[in-house]
């Protein structure tokens, strides 16, 4: 058996040894030399340089004696916010803690356990994912880590997409946009479908799962909070954004709908949405939106019989509401923002007039 004197060790070495020691019991640091060590602790260095940083701690906001939010600062990823820019929602619960949309990296989902610990001493149960974008599921890899098993909740077809399509698409978006700030960041899926009508019970609070149709994407989950005067919209609702609506994802015209159920329903409530502050204010302001890009779109089609230039007038038509120039005050990168906004939403109404 090979021995070697702790005398030749540096202190760098030896604060090695004793990570190895925790890592692999002290019989077993007697068959190491000092270079195995010295080759070994290479090897963790390297893979530790794969994960992105520590993102910074944020302070949850209390809402009620259970209810917190971790809120984001930004609207969109950069490298500077290391991809938080989705808020963080948890419920404290007698049988644990629920979190909604641990937002989009590992270590994002890292930072809010460093702070649910804060909160409470009780350990996650389950997780909520709203919908299939990755910066509502991406952190989930950190709850799976320190709460081995635990169910994730999102509707069927979002965990399939997660699976089989989005789920890289997402990683790599991530990356790119955070120049590989949420690197370590690996699919960490939702295991546990829910569906509309669905009661998920937490002891002293239940949940209420609610799908009313397409609108951000083809399944957003709503999340009403028993006995508090809070709904999760995940982004259904956005505080002065949107994202997402192109393609087959979103609707603007089936969200209108959704919008019209939110509000009779729960119009009384405070939303909660993944981007922005949460207000009883962001179901009006979001109806306006849809209303103005969409009703507007489909007055111009009526009216120029498809006019090749019929989405630069709508265009035109849009910015000169009086909403929409109260709109672009508040709203980061509106012009780009309006000009997708509308051609997306003249698409639809194009597509819906035959």
């Amino acid at each position: 058996m090979l021995d070697f004197d702790q005398t030749d060790l540096s202190p760098t070495d030896n604060v090695r040894r004793d990570i190895l020691k925790r890592l692999l019991g002290v019989g077993a640091l007697s068959a190491l030399t000092p270079e195995f060590i010295k080759h070994a602790v290479a090897a963790d260095t390297a893979g530790k340089t794969l994960m992105g940083p520590r993102v910074p701690d944020v302070k949850p906001t209390r809402l009620t004696d259970k209810l917190y939010v971790i809120k984001a600062r930004d609207k969109f990823p950069t490298p500077e916010n290391l991809g938080f820019f989705t808020n963080i929602t948890f419920l404290v619960t007698s049988k644990g803690v629920v979190v909604l949309d641990p937002s989009a990296s590992v270590e994002i989902g890292r930072m809010a356990i460093r702070m649910i610990k804060t909160v409470t001493p009780k350990p996650v149960v389950a997780v909520i994912n709203t919908h299939y974008h990755g910066d509502h599921w991406m952190g989930n890899q950190a709850f799976a880590e320190q709460f081995p098993g635990i169910p994730m909740y999102s509707m069927k077809e979002s965990a399939d997409a997660i699976k089989n399509v989005l789920g890289e698409e997402w990683i790599q978006m991530a990356l790119k946009t955070t120049n590989k700030a949420t690197r370590g960041t690996v699919i960490t899926p939702p295991n546990s479908p829910v569906k509309d009508g669905d009661v998920l019970d937490f002891g002293d609070t239940k949940l209420n799962i609610h799908h009313f149709g397409k609108c951000h994407t083809p399944y957003d989950l709503l999340v009403e909070f028993s006995g508090t005067p809070y709904l999760h919209v995940g982004d259904v609702l956005m505080g002065h954004r949107m994202a997402g609506m192109g393609g087959d994802e979103g609707s603007f015209f089936q969200g209108m709908k959704v919008l019209d159920k939110i509000k009779s329903q729960f119009g009384d409530r405070t939303f909660i949405p993944g981007h922005g502050q949460w207000r009883n204010s962001l179901l009006a302001e979001e109806i306006s939106l849809f209303q103005t890009l969409y009703n507007t779109s489909a007055q111009v089609i009526k009216e120029t019989n498809d006019d090749p230039n019929g989405v630069s007038i709508a265009l035109k038509r849009i910015k000169e509401t009086p909403f929409m120039q109260e709109y672009a005050k508040v709203t980061p990168d509106y012009e780009n923002s309006v000009a997708k906004w509308t051609s997306i939403a003249y698409l639809e109404a194009e597509q819906n007039n035959f």
